[in-house]
């Protein structure tokens, strides 16, 4: 099957907008609407007072009888949305609360679901309309909490023991009553006309108590909202975010599926029902074509899969004049990813609102909470960016490593570190018949089964939770060839595994469910694309004996095993080298990116005053 779309095209430029599909646009939506509400809190934020913190304010022994004499100064943003004068002062003093409501507060036995319980104190504040206050000079003034409801009042009291069922108002009981509560109060001060604001209270036991009220920060909390609901789009709008490559490859492959509707599947050819294996027996005899499993257009060969020899003969010979096969990345190039998609613009949203809210939040005026959440969300972030900048530097290096090391004929490959990309085809052991589930599977050189069981579990509460649990998972195979048009090579599976690597097999060949059982199965099968990235090392003698050789052909003497010496990744993954680098993303996301989130980050974690 020939496809007229040329790979050279996928040169994708500095920027791209990947086109989404349906789970894509569901996540751009979610991120839209946090953008949105990230958005409405921070616009909605302008409009509460930014009240200076408590340690900015003037600590005064007692109120002043000449008012003139306040350090007033310009009222700072949101005040001007309210009945403010333009100037005002911010003064600490400490007040005894002669009439008025501040807060209730409460102690009671709260039942849990188990039958038991425990004590629980609670305590709100009062919205007061007035207040009359009297320091201990006997200077009285009348104020209010909020006058326009710009803030929400803010108080803390002194906690009794909380044992037994209780309720009490926090008020003033009269001019001159012992049972009055000492407060020192956080006020702003209006010079004209003259107005008290109470911002924060704090319950004291004397007039010279120099306990701090609380800070007031609901226009920071506000903004801090914002800021958690702008990373979390970000997030969203970042993993919604197909690699640029991803998106054009199954474009491609769609149309493959829709050009084989009117064709017949059989062994090495894509029609209706997908491509057939072939299945092989020992010593290269072609056995009868299987249906199980097959391989479904959309993971199938780019352009089409390369025919398969009519008889194996001479596996290590090359096929035909010795030409590469189609996808072989020597003829059609290697395609090039967009140095950015909105990934990167997700990825920067999401790191940099995070490292700015855990900074904000340790470095600002606050409660001890917000100290204690920031470091918390500093140390997570930090973890976060460093895990994330070292599997970029390893994806970083994986990708360079793939872009930079050409891709090397079978016949004329040399012993070392090597790309290859072939087409499997069998070795002298055929494709043993493998059977799990109650089905068996031909024309597999490669494989890997899992089985679940669908189990339901009650909880506590009764409630019946029901779902597929992982049973295990097994893998098999037996060396087969890799083979590019110009010479073919054996692969041995178990000298792979001898190193603890892992086989990419790509996409689920094979599902099926019987009763409350269902297995699941990958594998590479003959006629599969197959990328390995490793070492081409010499065959040991036991090694040809075994699995056969070609006494002329220098390819048929050598194998490829895991890298060692170099360090460098070992890959053997289902497709071409497309799709290899299919999933990546270009350099500058992979690396530059996270790089600068990183340094970023510490940047923040070591400079940033509020």
């Amino acid at each position: 099957m020939q496809n007229p779309l040329d790979a050279h095209g996928l040169d994708h430029g500095f920027f791209q907008f990947p086109r989404p599909t349906v789970r894509h646009f569901i996540g751009y939506f979610i991120a839209g609407a946090m953008f949105l509400f990230a958005f409405s809190l921070y616009s909605s934020s302008l409009d509460i007072p930014d009240v200076p913190r408590v340690d900015e304010a003037t600590q005064l022994p007692s109120l002043l009888e000449d008012h003139a004499v306040y350090d007033y100064g310009p009222l700072q943003q949101g005040y001007e949305s309210g009945n403010y004068a333009s100037k005002a002062a911010f003064v600490i003093v400490p007040l005894e609360l002669e009439s008025g409501t501040i807060a209730y507060d409460n102690c009671r036995y709260v039942e849990d679901d188990e039958g038991g319980g425990s004590w629980e104190y609670s305590f709100d504040m009062d919205y007061a309309n007035q207040l009359t206050f009297v320091d201990k000079d006997e200077n009285r003034i009348i104020a209010a909490f909020a006058y326009d409801g710009s803030l929400d009042p803010e108080g803390e009291v002194d906690q009794p023991s909380c044992g037994s069922s209780w309720s009490r108002t926090i008020e003033g009981f009269g001019e001159n009553d012992p049972a009055n509560y000492l407060f020192n109060v956080y006020l702003l001060v209006e010079e004209d006309p003259e107005r008290f604001q109470v911002l924060s209270v704090v319950e004291i036991s004397s007039f010279y108590s120099q306990t701090p009220p609380q800070e007031v920060t609901q226009r920071e909390d506000r903004g801090r909202w914002s800021l958690l609901a702008l990373g979390v789009g970000g997030l969203v709008f970042m993993y919604s975010t197909t690699p640029s490559l991803k998106y054009d490859l199954g474009r491609i492959r769609k149309e493959n599926g829709n050009l084989t509707k009117d064709i017949t599947s059989s062994a090495g050819v894509l029609g209706s029902s997908g491509r057939y294996f072939q299945h092989i027996g020992t010593n290269y005899e072609i056995l009868s074509t299987p249906h199980y499993p097959v391989r479904a257009a959309e993971s199938d060969w780019l352009f089409g899969a390369p025919p398969l020899p009519t008889s194996y003969a001479t596996p290590y010979a090359q096929d035909g004049d010795g030409g590469l096969l189609r996808e072989h990345p020597k003829k059609m190039g290697t395609p090039k990813p967009a140095t950015m998609t909105p990934y990167s613009i997700g990825a920067i949203i999401f790191s940099g609102s995070f490292i700015w809210l855990s900074a904000d939040l340790r470095a600002r005026d606050g409660s001890t909470w917000h100290t204690i959440l920031g470091w918390g969300m500093t140390v997570f972030v930090t973890l976060v960016n460093l895990i994330w900048f070292i599997f970029a530097w390893r994806q970083f290096k994986l990708v360079r490593l793939v872009n930079d090391l050409p891709t090397s004929p079978i016949r004329s490959v040399a012993v070392g570190q090597a790309e290859l990309v072939g087409q499997v085809r069998p070795s002298i052991a055929g494709t043993p018949e493998m059977t799990v589930g109650g089905r068996s599977h031909k024309g597999l050189v490669l494989w890997q089964w899992s089985s679940y069981k669908y189990e339901c579990h009650t909880d506590s509460d009764g409630d019946t939770h029901c779902s597929w649990s992982h049973i295990e998972t097994r893998g098999g195979g037996v060396p087969f060839m890799i083979h590019d048009g110009s010479g073919g090579m054996i692969v041995d599976p178990s000298l792979w595994e001898k190193s603890k690597k892992k086989f990419d097999l790509g996409s689920i060949l094979d599902t099926w469910q019987r009763g409350d059982w269902k297995w699941e199965v990958r594998g590479l099968g003959i006629g599969d694309p197959v990328y390995i990235l490793g070492d081409c090392v010499p065959r040991t003698q036991d090694h040809k004996e075994q699995w056969g050789t070609d006494p002329v052909l220098p390819n048929a003497l050598l194998t490829v095993v895991p890298s060692t010496d170099t360090g460098d990744a070992s890959v053997l993954h289902y497709g071409t080298e497309i799709d290899m680098i299919a999933n990546n993303r270009s350099i500058f996301e992979i690396l530059i990116v996270p790089m600068l989130v990183f340094l970023f980050g510490v940047f923040m974690f070591l400079n940033y005053t509020p």
